[in-house]
């Protein structure tokens, strides 16, 4: 049987658009098109498209929805001046697909912002958050100076940093996870060998990496509004999430040294129906290594229990 999409929705193979009041909107999705919708709000610096290395969420059963933002792509940075208007255009998108009610959030990173203000505006039955900013950004001076980071922050040479980035995953993907490592974890070099081989022994982990790897690029197409969100991000006020009373599941690293933990315990403060787990796996990378498969666990179970789907 062939998937229907509403009239205002475009298709470009492994991407979708949907017409909306801020334009052309880029999403991708994957899971039934039936099942319990998730919002999935990726990262700062990676595409929509990093919702493929989510297939095990899909395969539980849920419709996962990625959706473009601002400054990514061919949405113009100036569709929206801030965070909160970054889950208006989520909401938009979720709206011009006939999708009605609540429906469950769950924010990476950067992407946790919208994520939160999405669950603060919008009908949501949980809300789960991954590595999430979620008030004033403190950029990592050392971590942005290192040699990754020197390759990501920089204007130049995107194109030639995507395919050596793509190449370096393929071939050489311990040194290319260490590398990552090195960046965003307060981990041992024994630590980092530790969790690059854990993650490359495991298939499913390994090919969830190259797809992540892979929604990082064009670099190019992504650099501005990466940049913008950085900006967004380091002026944040503090918000006001106490009016957010969905189940709330907060995942955080202890060693994560570019979204400090304070960000995690924000919201234990704030959120009344929130759980809080500490993890210390790849630091920011909280779902990789063997403690990251944990965490996905994790997720996928309170996704499932909130969504009333029995675990199989």
């Amino acid at each position: 049987m062939l998937t229907e999409f509403p009239s205002n929705t475009l298709i470009f193979g492994e991407y979708l658009i949907a017409e909306t009041k801020f334009g052309n909107v880029r999403y991708a999705q994957i899971g039934p098109v039936d099942g319990e919708v998730v919002l999935f709000s990726t990262g700062g610096g990676a595409g929509f498209g990093s919702v493929h290395s989510f297939e095990w969420l899909a395969n539980s059963g849920f419709r996962v929805i990625s959706i473009n933002r601002p400054g990514y792509f061919d949405l113009p940075i100036h569709a929206a001046e801030n965070f909160e208007e970054h889950a208006e255009i989520y909401h938009e998108v979720i709206h011009s697909l006939g999708i009605k009610g609540s429906i469950h959030v769950f924010g990476v990173s950067m992407g946790g912002v919208s994520a939160l203000y999405y669950a603060k505006k919008f009908p949501t039955k949980s809300l789960v958050l991954w590595s999430a900013i979620t008030g004033k950004y403190k950029v990592n001076k050392e971590s942005a100076n290192s040699a990754l980071g020197r390759l990501v922050l920089s204007k130049r040479g995107k194109r030639i940093v995507s395919l050596m980035l793509l190449i370096s995953a393929r071939f050489f993907p311990k040194k290319t996870i260490r590398s990552f490592l090195k960046t965003e974890a307060n981990l041992s070099a024994k630590e980092e060998r530790k969790i690059a081989e854990q993650v490359v022994n495991n298939p499913n982990s390994k090919h969830e990496f190259i797809l992540f790897i892979k929604s990082m690029t064009p670099m190019e197409a992504l650099y501005e509004g990466m940049m913008n969100e950085v900006k967004l991000a380091t002026e944040l006020n503090d918000v006001d999430w106490t009016t957010i009373n969905c189940p709330t599941l907060v995942v955080h690293s202890t060693v994560d040294i570019d979204v400090s933990i304070e960000h995690a315990e924000r919201l234990k403060k704030m959120i009344r129906d929130c759980t809080i787990k500490y993890v210390v796996a790849g630091g920011h990378f909280v779902w990789w290594g063997n403690e990251g498969e944990m965490v996905k666990k994790t997720t996928q179970n309170f996704l499932m229990e909130k969504a009333g789907i029995k675990n199989k």
